[in-house]
Formats: structure tokens, sequence, C-alpha cells
């Protein structure tokens, strides 16, 4: 007898449902955007606090992000999402995970202040209400879900991989056609096991899933026990057919490779570079991935042993040619402005803490935005005045003056 973890709900009956969905396609109901796309607009969006503790997020459009300032407080398009908004962009459109009901919408900026929802669809029948979703190229989006189902004394789970690909711009899905279920096996007290994934990117015939990687433990007061193995793991799938996978392993270090919101893996040079969310006692390090979809049991860059002392990680944002920002866990600091950011080289194996950019919260943080050679970062501390940082190289400084307290600044997009 067999019971679902109720944080990770399978969509009951929905493969009973697919061919009633497979004419839900949008197929039959064309993309209405047709608004030209403004390279030059920046999209920020902001979780803002109230006294109650009600969090609402407001994006807005601006040309203007080195020496203006922007307030969100009541102030922008409100976004749909429990928590928090999940956001990204792709062909120049906006995307936002309705996250708590499995809806997507698709947002066009209207060309002043605010914008226009020109397409939306719902995918919970297929991967639930809490799934994950990425953009994999400016065409493709895909969602995501792991379903863990635990027996009765929690001394066994079966997981299950969902995934759906959407067709953008306009959300064209197919059920029959466009989503896939994959029995990621049965495991048992003493195994390790995916139960999450998320961050894909694509290589070559390969799509590559960050993953969240656990330990089934004996059960802790009848709940399921799950702690962190001593290796970290990846999901690779076959693309563009999504038929087959494998589960791959390094143990160079240990902790989460899907990245937290943010994005933990990148492709350059025919490799995808991963970094590790780290844990208690874990080395941060980068590691990497060749296109048969394997470790590289040869690349190693150990960002602890490069600064001299135990740090954390959660993500990186690559700005080209293997180099990139990487959000850096003080671990000496028992606050949530703990977090510092660096400026690394993959190839060099680099990595130079940028002392100007103060410590803030990047645990929550989704996306900073590259634009004619500059990288654009958010930083909000908690507590203190937030600003939006230009970097070029390792030298950063500071540009719009956002509102500071109570908000929280969650990504850039463009």
């Amino acid at each position: 007898m067999f019971k679902i973890n109720t944080t990770k709900r399978l969509a009951i009956g929905a493969m009973a449902v697919l061919s009633t969905f497979a004419s839900c396609s949008k197929d039959d109901h064309p993309y209405e955007g047709d608004r030209p796309i403004d390279k030059d607009i920046f999209h920020v969006a902001a979780d803002v606090t109230d006294p109650d503790e009600n969090v609402s997020v407001f994006m807005q459009p601006t040309s203007n992000i080195t020496d203006t300032t922007l307030t969100f407080i009541n102030n922008g398009y409100e976004m749909d999402g429990e928590r928090s908004a999940r956001v990204l962009t792709a062909g120049g459109r906006i995307y936002n995970l309705n996250y708590g009901t499995g809806q997507i919408y698709e947002l066009e900026h209207n060309g002043t202040s605010s914008y226009n929802k020109v397409s939306e669809i719902d995918i919970s029948h297929l991967v639930g209400t809490h799934p994950r979703y990425a953009e994999v190229s400016d065409n493709m989006l895909l969602a995501h879900n792991v379903v863990e189902t635990f027996n009765e004394e929690n001394t066994e789970v079966t997981v299950t991989l969902q995934i759906v690909k959407i067709s953008i711009p306009g959300l064209n899905f197919n059920a029959t056609t466009d989503f896939v279920e994959h029995d990621l096996g049965t495991y048992k007290i003493g195994d390790a096991y995916i139960n999450r994934v998320d961050a894909p990117v694509i290589m070559g015939n390969k799509l590559f899933y960050g993953a969240q990687y656990r330990l089934l433990g004996q059960p802790n007061n009848g709940e399921p026990s799950t702690e962190r193995p001593s290796e970290m793991a990846t999901l690779v799938v076959d693309y563009p057919s999504l038929d087959g996978f494998k589960i791959v392993t390094s143990d160079v270090s240990r902790g989460d490779t899907y990245g937290f919101r943010g994005k933990s893996m990148y492709v350059h040079n025919n490799h995808v570079y991963q970094v590790n969310m780290t844990t208690e006692g874990s080395d941060a390090v980068v590691v990497r991935l060749n296109r048969e979809g394997e470790y590289d049991q040869d690349y190693v860059f150990n960002i602890a042993n490069q600064l001299g002392r135990t740090v954390g990680t959660v993500n990186w944002h690559h700005v080209g040619n293997g180099k990139g920002y990487l959000a850096i866990d003080d671990i000496s600091i028992d606050h949530n402005n703990s977090y510092d950011i660096a400026y690394i080289d993959v190839e060099k194996q680099d990595v130079e803490i940028l002392y100007d950019v103060p410590k803030s919260d990047m645990w929550f943080y989704q996306s900073g935005a590259v634009h004619e050679g500059k990288f654009y970062m958010a930083v909000s501390p908690i507590g203190s005045d937030a600003y939006i940082w230009e970097f070029k190289g390792n030298q950063a400084q500071k540009g719009a003056k956002l509102d500071g307290g109570n908000i929280y600044v969650q990504g850039i997009y463009k």
C-alpha cells in the first residue's frame, strides 16, 4: 500500500485525461502578442512585504537602471504567484509561473509602464500545482516535477519524473506528444535518489537537469527521513525525444545541483559547468559534464580551497566565455546578509570576491541581465538601502537606487 507525499502530489488520473487535454494545446487559440520587442528595456521584479507580512510581487519596465530611483511599493504590474513569482524571459517575452496553481502566463511589455497578458496555460493536470520551469531556448520552455510515493511505513519510496515541453511564443503544447513520465526507480532505506530537478540546459542531444539528491533513512516519528549523501547528482535525459534517462554522480563534494530559483548550470565550450548548492561541511565546487552526459573526472574547481576557507554557494550567473558572478555565503555570519558576490572564471579556475558590493541575502535571487558587455544585478541587503549594481569583469559600481527595508528585488530580466 503506497501513499503520495502531500507536498508533491501526483495529479490524480493524469494519464487518463491526456487525450482530453491534448485538444487544449492552444493550437486553436492563435498567439495574440504582436508588439515589437524593445531590447533596451529591463524588467525588474521585487517582493514587497506589508506590515502584516503579506508578500506581493511587482514588476516594472525601465530603460534606466544606472542613475535613477525605482520604487516598487504598490507600484508596477502585480504578478501572480504563491510566496514569490517565478519569472523568466525568452525570445523577448516574459513568463510567470503561478506557483501553487500550475498556470503559466505570457506577458508583453505594453510600451509604457506595464504589461499585457497575451497567453496562458494550465499544466497542473500533467505536472501538479507546484512544478518548476525554465527556458531552454528562445522557442521552448520545460516544466518539470518529481513525485515521491512512499509506502505506509515510509521505508520505501517510488520516484516519478514528469516533463512537459511548451513551445513559445504562444505557450503551445500537446499533452499526447509533449508530455512524458519516467519511473526513476523504487528505493529502500540506505538508497540515494533524486527528489527534485530544475535548472535544465541542453547540450547536443542531451538535456541536463540539476538535482536534489537525498538518502532515504529510518523514519523519524513515523515521517520520511532524508539527508544528503556524500555525492552530487545530475539527471541526463535524451533530447528532444525525452525517451531515455540516466542518473550520474560525482563524489568531489556534496550538495544539491539544481540551484534555488536561480541558475546553477551553463553550457560553455562543449561542457556543462555546474555549481553545487552547498550543505554543512561540504566544499563549494564547480564541476563539469561532457557531451556524453558524464562528469569530467579531470576537472574540479574547488572554490573553498581557492579562498582558503569553507564557504557556501547557491547560484551563479554566466556572462560569457566561462566568466560570471557567483553568490558566496560567508558561513561564519549568523544572519541573512551573509552572501558576497564573486567574479569567477571557470577555465582559469579563478575566484575574486568583490568587497565593494555589500553582503546581502542572495538565497532567493533569480536573475541578472547582460547588456552591452556589462552585467546588472540587484543587491538588496535586509534592513538597508538596495541598489542595482553594474559589473564589468571584477569591477562593480552602484546603479539605480531601490526601495530598502521591506522589499527584496528577486531579479532583473531582459
